[in-house]
């Protein structure tokens, strides 16, 4: 009974799941990561989907098809480092990537063929199958592992919405390298003891179910994971009515306390407009090259959008988690980044992109763009 009800709230949960990653692809606001992760989630389910069966009639699936379809777990190694890989560096797809899948494809196969073979046999070229799979995955989570703690646990930056961003990545990669690393070590375990014995699926599969009923969980609740580190420029590609930015925002309250007089009564004059002066800063920003001004002031925006200086001064300071210092940079690096994705370096030099974009030097551009992308610019350019 337990392994049936959580096996249906795995496979429930996940079904979720990929209806969440396809309404994000079907409104083109997911990055590249999403495919890896699909196939991860979907080969589980598929394999759960057996389980289920399995644990509500042992009769209907043979324990062979049972065993092969449990092998699916060798195919989830590549995917899971792939995911990760994805996540931090969004390449695009190449035909190399398929050679990750080629060692655990052949696993597969041979242990399809031993289990059509007599048992003895099929015994002994399983144990055989384990070890090298084991070996396989042990591999892929030694690739993981230097990848992130690389890339993604010490990643820093100075603005506060890339900090955010940076955090949530960092503790959804833990979250999930070591969810992953106890479901492998766990069924592993459990198979090189008990192979060979039908009941082992009915005693364990519960365990391996219920760490990714938690993993599906943690996903629906938190999707913004999708977005990677590229969330800025994805945000940007989508907003149309709501905020591209609603991480930098504090839109229902105030970012810290108001203590001048003059400062109270302008925000009781303001307040019901927040959301609207919002929408025409970011509207400002990301749809004019005013921010390409080098000597942009809060003036200037006021005067560009028809709102007093009082007000937008009021907006940064209270309502705003960036500097207006570090918004500028922000809003420039977007700038950078379509001006690369539409060829701008095959043509001009980085130095003449720091200028067009508004940064007064080459060295305030490129540590500004390293610290919110995570790249260099000829590293960034090199994804497309």
């Amino acid at each position: 009974m337990l392994n049936t009800l959580i096996l249906f709230l795995c496979i429930i949960l996940g079904f979720i799941s990929v209806v969440i990653i396809y309404n994000k692809r079907v409104d083109k606001s997911s990055p590249f990561i999403n495919k890896y992760l699909i196939f991860l989630i979907i080969s589980t389910s598929i394999r759960f989907i057996f389980h289920l069966i399995n644990s509500i009639d042992s009769s209907i699936i043979p324990y062979n098809v049972l065993i092969t379809i449990d092998s699916i777990i060798l195919i989830s190694s590549p995917l899971f480092y792939l995911y990760f890989e994805d996540l931090i560096f969004e390449l695009k797809y190449t035909n190399q990537k398929l050679l990750h899948f080629l060692l655990p494809s052949i696993l597969v196969i041979f242990l399809i063929i031993a289990n059509i073979s007599d048992k003895n046999q099929h015994l002994f070229i399983g144990r055989i199958i384990i070890i090298m799979g084991m070996l396989l995955i042990i591999f892929y989570f030694a690739l993981g592992f230097n990848l992130l703690y690389k890339n993604v646990w010490f990643r820093k930056s100075d603005l506060k919405i890339v900090q955010e961003q940076n955090k949530l990545i960092r503790n959804w990669t833990l979250f999930l390298y070591f969810a992953f690393l106890l479901i492998f070590l766990f069924r592993f375990f459990m198979i090189t003891l008990y192979y060979g014995f039908i009941e082992y699926n009915q005693h364990v599969i519960w365990v391996p179910a219920a760490v990714w009923s938690i993993i599906f969980l943690k996903f629906i609740l938190t999707p913004e994971i999708q977005y990677g580190y590229d969330f800025l420029n994805q945000n940007i590609a989508q907003a149309t009515k709501q905020f591209v930015l609603p991480q930098l925002w504090e839109t229902e309250k105030n970012g810290q306390e108001i203590s001048l007089s003059r400062d109270v009564k302008l925000s009781e004059k303001i307040n019901a407009h927040i959301k609207d002066y919002i929408h025409q800063i970011e509207e400002a920003s990301f749809h004019s090259t005013i921010f390409r001004n080098p000597n942009l002031t809060l003036d200037d925006i006021a005067t560009h959008i028809k709102i007093p200086s009082s007000h937008i001064s009021f907006l940064f300071k209270y309502h705003c988690k960036e500097t207006f210092s570090d918004y500028k940079k922000i809003v420039r690096v977007q700038d950078a980044i379509k001006l690369l994705e539409n060829g701008y370096l095959k043509t001009s030099t980085v130095e003449s992109l720091s200028i067009e974009v508004g940064f007064v030097t080459y060295n305030t551009f490129n540590v500004a763009f390293k610290n919110i992308t995570g790249f260099t610019t000829q590293e960034f350019v090199k994804r497309f």
